[in-house]
């Protein structure tokens, strides 16, 4: 009897002293997990700071130097401090860039940094903190096969290769970073009137028969900002423009709308009355409006870009001038071209048919 409970108390103690063992094995198992986690993490990270700890940072575009400068939590253009830089834009640039991973380290010399294109870095991006220190990115070559790009971090042996990320996103051009002025946003049904001047002729277009021209004019767009504080417009052609289109734009009130929207019944029932046959009289309506409450847009142009894909605008009295597609105002202005064509044409064919029948009324009585 006193050998079975010997025995139940050994095996006991050795089931204990196993789950001891592996309750410790475990545990250490875990640790050495989330170590060796946290070890890879930071093997991996090149840089990770706070994007509300950058206080400045540079780069290279087109062979030019840019810096920005963050001043009492607003970021400036360091070479003008009055250009309007678009704050959301910086800091979105900023938080993707501020954390830079890396899938591969080479260690290098002097000797092969042209293997890596680090002789000549294709862009060079340095950020401060705010106590002071810069970290300097040397962006090289691309890798054929991942697409990443051969990295050195400020001026070391090591070489990392990185996402296009950081490379893409810091290497812009200055304007698209620029706060300025939107073309307005329009409906077509709101734009009432549309005239163009070609410095010898002022044109309206009518809403129906020139409705495509209408709704080139609402969905009209700055493709790119060019300069936010022009005092020399006849470099962008400005100071006198090829053309310029006036926009009649009525924004409806909450009100019109809602006459709108009555019209168009009235119209939908007067549809569905012709369709079963009721001839009963029905009223037609006639859109009218004030033209003093009428917004008037006025658009000049000037010069095409030196590959022709653009035109320099410029707003009312604005100082900015901004690109808009060649594509979408050409659209706008040949119609003006192509009926002085027309006009042109039909011309010159009242006269061709005066003329011939000028000659055969000669040819009749010199027969007589």
């Amino acid at each position: 009897m006193k050998n079975k409970q010997t025995v139940k108390m050994a095996a006991a103690l050795i089931v204990l002293v196993a789950a001891i063992g592996i309750y410790f094995g475990m545990s250490m198992w875990n640790r050495s997990e989330e170590e060796q986690a946290v070890a890879e993490s930071a093997e991996t990270e090149i840089l990770s700071i706070s994007g509300e700890d950058v206080t400045a940072f540079s780069y290279v575009y087109n062979d030019e130097t840019y810096k920005f400068v963050k001043e009492d939590g607003t970021w400036y253009y360091d070479s003008d401090r009055n250009f309007p830089v678009d704050q959301s834009t910086i800091e979105g640039k900023l938080s993707s860039a501020v954390s830079t991973t890396f899938s591969r380290e080479i260690e290098i010399s002097e000797d092969n940094l042209a293997d890596y294109g680090l002789d000549s870095p294709v862009n060079t991006i340095t950020i401060t903190d705010s106590d002071g220190n810069e970290t300097v990115f040397e962006i090289g070559d691309s890798n054929a096969t991942t697409g990443e790009y051969y990295c050195r971090l400020n001026s070391g042996s090591t070489v990392y290769m990185i996402s296009s990320t950081l490379n893409s996103t810091m290497s812009f051009e200055l304007y698209s970073v620029a706060d300025m002025e939107d073309f307005p946003s329009m409906n077509q049904d709101e734009v009432k009137e549309v005239t163009i001047n070609d410095g010898s002729e002022v044109r309206s277009l009518d809403a129906e028969e020139d409705a495509d021209v209408f709704s080139a004019v609402s969905s009209l767009t700055y493709e790119a900002h060019v300069d936010y504080d022009c005092d020399d417009l006849s470099q962008y052609g400005l100071d006198a423009p090829q053309y310029v289109i006036t926009i009649g734009y009525l924004e409806e009130t909450e009100e019109e709308t809602q006459d709108t929207e009555e019209t168009e019944t009235e119209t939908q029932a007067a549809d569905e009355s012709s369709e079963t046959g009721d001839t009963s009289e029905t009223e037609e309506t006639e859109e009218t409006y004030d033209p003093a409450d009428l917004t008037t847009y006025v658009l000049s142009v000037g010069n095409a870009t030196e590959d022709g894909a653009s035109y320099y605008v410029r707003l009312g009295s604005s100082t900015e001038v901004n690109l808009i597609s060649a594509a979408d105002l050409e659209s706008i202005i040949t119609v003006q071209e192509t009926e002085e064509t027309d006009a042109a044409s039909e011309e010159t064919s009242a006269d061709t048919t005066a003329s011939e029948e000028t000659s055969s009324t000669e040819e009749t009585a010199a027969a007589e």
